[in-house]
């Protein structure tokens, strides 16, 4: 049994907002909370406890507490550490009844945030929250909960939850026990796959180290952008016929000059040396618009092949090239991987490419996030099989995505605080899922997840860059990083330092 609780410790008298892990010998041990947001500052001192993994009979078990799943660096720590469950607790409150809509940005729901866990790192995830209203008898004060309790599985799909209520249906307190059997370690294999895919020598210096009083690569000038994120149907592109509309950023579905179901071997004797024939289309349908298009092609250098992402203006110039660094499945027997992220200063903001295999991995998002993109730009393919499962009751927005939206451009998006436009295909399958989004970075508040309809050539969308966000934005999520943490995330794995510090379980990196 895990439990939280308010942590003094004995010699320094400090305060910590603690989970202990409780086992049939007593005490297994503890984690203090690292991810500190505006409540708990006024009472607690950061953790200095690291993420820890702690080996017990019923399987290898490490400890998250609420806002923490914020950052996506403490769970992916206790996944590097070998966790085969990680146990989360959470405190998810809502706005209470007859809120002003200026202050009801609080309503963030972390209970909605809990799916990333499991899905981005191959674990079990047992994540408890509550239900109710609280009042403090000194002062009088009310919190609002409304369940959700939830258990997912290493393949980031949800297995069993708690109903999801107005706070005044049930009193606080026990309102119920949610529960199913796992064997914990056939996360195993699905965790090591997904770590499978980093690339820890493309992270250092930028991915989590990154943090200054004064950023000077952030958009510094609000401005008002329109984004697109082109539909196509399976078959034959539609490059030569799709245009931005002026002044707009629309993004195309990958591989954007070829029809759709090719083999790996077709696509590789269709790849073709940069600035030939898809490259001059691309640039010649940006300017035809006179906006900016994002496509996506399999770029022959020598005998290498790359899926490189290219982004045109509309002066009918290349703007800017990606390689993808982050391969998965097919992917891998085509192409190879590029070496470095790529973020291009634009009038629109700041724009970055990217595949949609980059977002099956946390450290690219963060990257993303740290080189102060503002709009992801993503061509993609086929809808993937792994949807958003959050219970549509955790959002205040009115078009909730479960269901019917991918999985990993939302949570880059929200991960990252950045738009997400996402080109791709539609099914023809008579379920009409569709590849093509768009994705806020607040989609539980205020910025609600847009897929494309059946016959509409293009879901589009007017906002704000920098995004503004509720809770919380790209810069506080910077600055609220605890570096000193999170140095094992740059390691090779066959580093001696990284082995010393997995092996250890628990505590700080140290390397002597």
């Amino acid at each position: 049994m895990s439990v939280g609780i308010a942590e003094k410790d004995a010699i320094t008298g400090i305060v910590y907002n603690t989970a202990v892990l409780l086992g049939p010998e007593g005490i297994v041990g503890k984690y203090r909370k690292n991810g500190l947001n505006g409540q708990d500052v006024q009472l607690f001192g950061p953790g200095n406890s690291d993420v820890s993994v702690f080996n017990t009979k019923i399987g290898r078990i490490g400890l998250i507490i609420c806002y923490d799943d914020t950052y996506w660096q403490y769970d992916r720590l206790a996944a590097l550490r070998g966790a085969q469950i990680i146990g989360w607790h959470s405190v998810s409150d809502r706005v209470m009844p007859g809120t002003p809509p200026a202050l009801a940005k609080a309503n963030h729901s972390t209970v909605a945030s809990v799916q990333h866990m499991s899905a981005l790192n191959g674990v079990w995830v047992i994540g408890a929250t509550r239900s109710g209203i609280e009042r403090n008898p000194i002062n009088g004060t009310e919190l609002y909960y409304n369940g959700g309790s939830s258990i997912w599985s290493p393949e980031g799909h949800k297995l069993v939850q708690a109903p999801v209520v107005a706070p005044q249906v049930l009193p606080p307190g026990l309102n119920g026990i949610y529960a199913t059997t796992i064997t914990p370690a056939a996360a195993d294999p699905v965790r090591d796959q997904r770590l499978a895919m980093r690339r820890p020598s493309l992270y250092n210096p930028w991915l989590a180290l990154r943090r200054a009083p004064v950023d000077l690569t952030a958009t510094k000038t609000p401005r008002t952008i329109s984004l697109a994120a082109a539909q196509w149907v399976r078959g034959d592109s539609q490059l030569r016929t799709t245009t931005p509309a002026d002044g707009e950023l629309m993004v195309l579905p990958e591989l954007s000059s070829l029809p759709s179901g090719l083999t790996d071997a077709q696509i590789r004797e269709n790849s073709e040396p940069r600035g030939a024939d898809f490259e001059q289309r691309l640039a010649l349908q940006a300017k035809a618009g006179k906006g900016y298009l994002v496509g996506s092609y399999p770029e022959r250098e020598g005998q290498r092949v790359f899926h490189t992402v290219v982004l045109a203006g509309p002066s009918g110039t290349v703007l800017g090239r990606y390689r993808a660094t982050h391969l998965n499945g097919s992917q891998r027997t085509w192409a190879e991987p590029g070496e470095s992220p790529v973020v291009i200063a634009t009038p629109l903001g700041r724009i970055g490419l990217a595949t949609s295999d980059d977002l099956r991995v946390p450290e690219f998002v963060g990257l993303m996030q740290t080189l102060r993109t503002d709009v992801l730009a993503v061509p993609a393919g086929e809808p993937s099989s792994l949807k958003v499962e959050i219970d549509p009751g955790l959002y205040a927005v009115s078009d909730p995505p479960t269901g019917r939206a991918d999985l990993h451009p939302y949570l880059a998006a929200k991960l990252g605080q950045f738009w997400v436009v996402s080109g791709g295909r539609r099914n023809g399958d008579g379920r009409g899922a569709t590849a093509a989004g768009i994705f806020g970075p607040e989609p539980v508040v205020v910025t609600p997840t847009l897929t494309a309809a059946a016959n509409e050539a293009a879901v589009r969308i007017n906002t704000m860059v920098p995004a503004g966000g509720t809770w919380i934005n790209q810069q506080q999520l910077i600055d609220g990083q605890r570096n000193d943490l999170f140095t094992p995330l740059v390691l090779d794995p066959k580093n001696r330092c990284f082995k010393g510090w997995k092996l250890a379980g628990r505590g700080t990196y140290t390397c002597q």
